[in-house]
């Protein structure tokens, strides 16, 4: 990366090192992860574009503000908030960010999982670029978005496990990743049926973003939408790829991890604006999912919040 991107950014990185100008050897770039480990993670703040380049490591572009443009190949995207591009190890591709725009920059060397016999699944799921969009792919979307957010507090943290967790993360995200790739066979049927059924499905996570608050039940989104409850099921889990239930659920509980933020709302007070008829069941479906209370949920964000103002603080200090 060129080294622009190291002034003056609002998270300063958890490592000192003496941070180089992009170095490329032709087409090569030569990656320069935190001091020590196989990772590293930009927070990007300037429009500083970055030419045709190819690293060994993969690099996955998170949105924030505005948009970048990412051309591979033939092939441009255009990286929104709200979209997620993966590009796999070895791919030739620039990066040209909007004026203003911000976003997150993952650069993770693969290699220590070679010897994983799994292996070959993942080099399958990253065969080709992921352009993952909030939009057309929620469920797809809202968990490796979630895998991002913890892979980078571990980042930013202060946890002398910071690579171990961060590893964690990423073969979770990684998982994800080979599970899509195999629930990825079209249906039978003409081009024009799946185009139909893209458009309804689209139109179902609207319903259901607008509504998860709500008493929503299988039966009554199913109804809404004229189709029986077995139809709908199986379509859900097709274009979605998550169960109704499932959706629903990873859908309330990340509003409850944004909600739980705020120290002044009572436990209660999340479970109801999340569409839970009792703290006792919020919290048994919390505890189920996330491994945790929303009180220990709570408490871990507040210290790791706390953690990050002074990293801000400090980073925003003159010399």
């Amino acid at each position: 990366m060129a080294d622009d991107i190291y002034i003056a950014s609002p998270y300063k990185q958890p490592l000192p090192g003496n941070y180089p100008t992009q170095i490329l050897h032709g087409l090569d770039e030569e990656i320069d992860y935190l001091p020590g480990t196989h990772i590293r993670v930009w927070f990007t703040h300037l429009p500083t574009a970055y030419p045709r380049h190819r690293h060994t490591c993969l690099e996955i572009i998170e949105g924030v503000h505005l948009h970048y443009t990412c051309r591979i190949g033939d092939t441009t995207y255009t990286v929104n908030p709200g979209d997620i591009l993966i590009v796999p190890p070895g791919t030739i591709h620039d990066l040209t960010p909007a004026r203003n725009c911000n976003g997150w920059i993952y650069l993770c060397d693969l290699d220590w999982m070679r010897t994983i016999p799994t292996a070959k699944d993942l080099n399958r799921a990253l065969s080709r670029p992921l352009f993952i969009s909030q939009k057309r792919q929620p469920n797809l979307y809202m968990h490796v978005s979630g895998h991002l957010s913890r892979m980078r507090n571990v980042y930013f943290s202060a946890s002398d496990q910071r690579e171990l967790l961060f590893d964690a993360e990423l073969m979770l995200l990684l998982s994800r990743l080979i599970e899509s790739s195999r629930s990825d066979a079209p249906e039978e049927g003409t081009l024009d049926k799946r185009h139909a059924h893209e458009t309804l499905f689209s139109q179902v996570v609207d319903y259901i973003e607008l509504n998860y608050a709500r008493d929503l039940t299988l039966d009554a989104v199913a109804h809404q939408f004229n189709l029986s409850n077995a139809y709908f099921s199986r379509l859900f889990t097709q274009y979605v790829h998550d169960s109704f239930t499932g959706y629903l659920t990873n859908r309330r509980l990340k509003e409850a991890e944004r909600l739980l933020a705020d120290n002044s709302l009572s436990i209660t007070e999340v479970a109801i604006r999340c569409g839970y008829s009792s703290p006792a069941a919020f919290s048994r479906t919390f505890q189920s999912q996330r491994k945790c209370t929303p009180s220990q949920f709570r408490q871990a964000y507040l210290v790791f919040a706390g953690q990050e103002d002074l990293a801000r603080a400090a980073a925003q200090a003159p010399n």
